[in-house]
């Protein structure tokens, strides 16, 4: 499996490998499409701040969310249609497959 780094990886894996129909869903968002403008402009402030100094040798970026453990900070928002991506849709996304 090819190594994904960040967002876009995903997206150009995604748009490669679905049908059209269910890619340009994808693309879109409602309108003007403005929450679709905002959230990419929210994931480009996103900065790493790089440890100068530290020992690295034992990274965690694990968290703690609702009382449970999660390895990585990162969450997905309810979404509809996940089936054109997947068979099992939202239950395959639950499940993180």
């Amino acid at each position: 499996m090819a190594a994904y780094v960040c967002v876009e990886d995903y997206e150009k894996y995604a748009l490669e490998h679905l049908p059209p129909s269910v890619r340009d869903y994808y693309k879109s968002g409602a309108g003007e499409q403005y929450s679709v403008k905002w959230n990419r402009e929210a994931f480009r402030n996103y900065r790493i701040r790089p440890r100068f100094l530290r020992d690295v040798s034992r990274r965690d970026i694990s968290t703690t969310v609702l009382g449970h453990k999660v390895s990585m900070p990162l969450g997905v928002a309810p979404t509809a249609m996940q089936r054109m991506a997947h068979p099992d849709g939202e239950c395959a996304n639950a499940r993180g497959k």
